[in-house]
């Protein structure tokens, strides 16, 4: 039986912390072992948390300041041991089915890569399903490294990784920056040098209920135009919120020059801030601009100012 580390990060979710926990500690045919990182909670996620860790041997709490969502998440894997077979990610409010793990560590083994994603059944905040978040085929479902870097959607909650690309990615040199994880969260780092190394296996197939609800940290569905404003004016507010693609372009080719090698576009992006980057960019705006989904008006200006 394969040992499977399941790393959570958590912040304010007492509404649906313990059915998510249970549905975790319920899976079959694998060994589950469960590391949280609470970040920051004010409510009672805390007290839940330290109720299971007392009840059960396998569940590690760690209680450390707000960092945000996708430093928590790649502080809690940098810091579980390398001594398991696999590793998960998984959100606070969601709901297992009890093979979840199995199949992931199941469709690993048989595909060679480094890396599993799956669709996921969306349902509202009682659990009534909404679907699957994607359909067979769906052309916006990237696994290439320059159609992840223009718009991931390959969801971290839905992650597993064999142990040798967790070490890999938990290296000191490998590790990305703080203020990259803040722009997209730690999915989209990871779906990256997965990408470019041994590659991504994605299933169809859904083994959990995504739980959309109003208070999701990051969600399926579109944001209201009301949070979609307030986004675009806390980016032009704080610059560091701006120029995820060319930033994180630029951090993997600093972290992992030996893979962005062999992405020319990946290596173009990272010059977006530089005359000579921006040209090339432009002259690949048909192959760019169909990865982000962006009108050519759009993705010209946001080449020609600087907002890459």
């Amino acid at each position: 039986m394969d040992n499977v580390a399941v790393i959570m990060s958590t912040y304010n979710g007492e509404k649906y912390l313990r059915e998510q926990l249970d549905s975790i500690l319920g899976q079959v045919n694998v060994s589950v072992t469960l590391y949280v990182r609470d970040d920051g909670s004010v409510d009672e996620t805390k007290q839940i948390l330290s109720e299971y860790a007392e009840n059960y041997d396998n569940v590690h709490v760690e209680f450390a300041q707000n960092v945000g969502v996708g430093n928590s998440f790649m502080n809690a894997l940098y810091a579980t041991p390398d001594t398991f077979d696999y590793y998960a990610f998984a959100d606070q409010d969601d709901i297992w089915l009890e093979n979840k793990l199995y199949e992931a560590v199941k469709t690993l083994k048989d595909s060679g890569a480094n890396l599993y994603v799956s669709n996921q059944e969306c349902v509202n905040g009682e659990g009534k399903s909404l679907g699957l978040r994607w359909l067979p085929d769906d052309e916006r479902v990237f696994l290439n490294p320059e159609g992840i870097l223009c718009q991931n959607v390959l969801c971290g909650c839905t992650m597993a990784l064999t142990k040798q690309f967790k070490r890999i990615i938990c290296k000191e040199d490998k590790r990305p920056a703080p203020d990259v994880l803040n722009l997209k969260n730690h999915d989209g780092w990871i779906a990256l040098v997965a990408a470019m190394g041994k590659g991504i296996v994605y299933d169809n197939r859904s083994f959990m209920k995504y739980r959309q609800h109003g208070a999701n940290v990051v969600g399926a569905y579109k944001a209201s135009f009301g949070k979609r404003l307030r986004a675009k004016f806390r980016k032009i507010k704080h610059n560091e919120l701006r120029n995820y693609r060319s930033k994180t372009a630029r951090e993997l080719c600093l972290k992992c020059p030996e893979l962005t090698c062999k992405y020319p576009i990946i290596e173009m992006c990272a010059g977006a801030d530089t005359r000579k980057g921006k040209r090339q960019i432009l002259k690949n705006q048909k192959e760019l601009r169909r990865y982000a989904n962006e009108g050519r008006s759009n993705f010209w200006l946001k080449v020609i100012f600087g907002l890459f």
